[in-house]
């Protein structure tokens, strides 16, 4: 039976009371939560290990910042393996990847080892949110994409949630390598899941033929030339780089990026050596702070889909940029406060707040890449330098961390990484204001 056949016999005039669709959606935001269990094992053991290989905080800092080297030298090279292989194969293969790589890493005896380890490992996690938004290309209807892709990002808040925790205790139990190993188990129960539910939406026969008839009727089958208004000119990387509103994406979403990673690798190590927890209740403290992040974030999300209603004039000048800066103020506050601040509820909340504001932005970045998008056939290459240069610099984070540390301690690390934050919402405010992609004839500059 063909595409127009199932539309028609379906009758996929009205969206479907059936939402079968969305297991896609919580695979997908269970896939990023396995892939954010394996990157935090070493954050969780982060007191352990420093103490077992006898290294220095800024040892540890490079060691927390491993895992990015591989992670961001292999995205574009990533994105390319998909195109040429597909996404049915590259994906549940980098799954199997990086859990094997990540129960391997128990085996390491000396810093150096481990550090390979964890470059291998980000190596193999890299082809992750490339995979995931071609699988929303395929499964999302278009009014649906920002909920399928909110589920994807809302994994990276739901791997620390539900991992700290566990990992702190199973590593001051059982030690550290045991960690490793048990919690790398949690990337073969999704492959298990992933295997037996995954297809293409013509070919998935769980799905009711009403369903499927409307997810192929919605989903963007346009060609590039049907969605232009006007000619264009096709980007490529260097041309790219030289325009001001990808500079300003660039800038914000690594400011955006340094911060997240500096709270996922350094934030249960600073509450053992300068909040002086036991590593379990560390790693409890953790997860409490990740979980209210997640409420926050997902209803932040909604609120911004449902008042932020743009037409295509305002979306071309980059209106979206406004809310994307107030919400990185939103955590750059309490991420500065925390400096000052004793008490661990008052801590769970600054910290809690930070990380909603912050991931919530970088969900929004995205979004308005795709607003100043004109040419399509340019877009796979934008959002891979838009993700690979997110990741060099937040890839920073960790190391900076831990010299700052060894030389002045705990008390500047937040004031060092709010002072990234500010750059980036200055970036965001000034310079994402006019289309990437400039239609032929016509100006590249957009005032307003």
């Amino acid at each position: 039976m063909t595409d127009a056949t199932r539309q028609q016999q379906a009758g996929v005039g009205s969206k479907p009371k059936e939402r079968r669709r969305l297991v896609i959606g919580a695979l997908l935001l269970l896939m990023i939560t396995v892939g954010y269990i394996d990157r935090i094992n070493v954050s969780a053991a982060g007191p352990l290990i420093k103490q077992d290989l006898g290294l220095s905080d800024a040892q540890l800092g490079i060691l927390y910042s491993a895992f990015f080297w591989g992670y961001a030298a292999l995205m574009v090279p990533g994105g390319w393996l998909l195109d040429r292989v597909g996404k049915h194969l590259v994906l549940p293969l980098a799954v199997l990847a990086w859990s094997l790589v990540a129960a391997l890493s128990a085996l390491a005896q000396n810093l150096t080892v481990l550090l390979g380890f964890r470059v291998v490992l980000g190596s193999t996690e890299s082809p992750a949110y490339p995979s995931g938004n071609l699988v929303i290309r395929e499964w999302a209807p278009l009014t649906e994409r920002g909920l399928f892709t909110s589920l994807m990002q809302i994994g990276s808040l739901v791997g620390p949630a539900l991992a700290t925790a566990p990992a702190a205790w199973l590593a001051s139990t059982l030690g550290w390598r045991w960690a490793f190993v048990f919690l790398s188990a949690t990337g073969l129960i999704w492959l298990v899941a992933w295997v037996l539910l995954y297809r293409p939406p013509e070919r998935a026969r769980w799905l009711t033929e009403r369903e499927r008839a409307y997810i192929l009727a919605e989903r963007d089958h346009t060609t590039p030339a049907q969605q232009a208004d006007a000619p264009v000119s096709q980007m490529s990387v260097p041309t790219l780089i030289r325009q001001r509103s990808m500079l300003g994406i660039l800038a914000a979403n690594g400011a955006q990026t340094y911060v997240v990673y500096f709270l996922l690798t350094w934030l249960p190590t600073y509450l053992v050596a300068a909040k002086h927890l036991q590593l379990p209740r560390s790693g409890l403290i953790t997860s409490s702070m990740y979980g209210i992040a997640i409420v926050g974030a997902v209803l932040l999300g909604w609120l911004s889909d449902r008042f932020l209603s743009l037409r295509k004039e305002q979306a071309l000048r980059g209106r979206r940029r406004f809310v994307i800066a107030v919400l990185m103020l939103a955590g750059l506050l309490p991420l500065v406060l925390t400096t000052w601040i004793d008490g661990l509820a008052m801590l769970v909340v600054t910290i809690a707040i930070t990380l909603m504001a912050v991931t919530t932005s970088i969900t929004l970045t995205f979004a308005l890449t795709n607003d100043l998008i004109i040419d399509n056939t340019s877009s796979g290459r934008t959002f891979g330098l838009v993700s690979f240069g997110g990741q060099v610099i937040g890839l920073l984070a960790p190391i900076v961390t831990g010299f700052v540390v060894q030389a002045s301690g705990y008390g500047p690390v937040f004031l060092v990484t709010g002072a990234v934050l500010l750059a980036g919402v200055l970036a965001m405010l000034l310079l994402p204001n006019r289309p990437l992609q400039p239609q032929a004839g016509q100006p590249s500059a957009v005032t307003g």
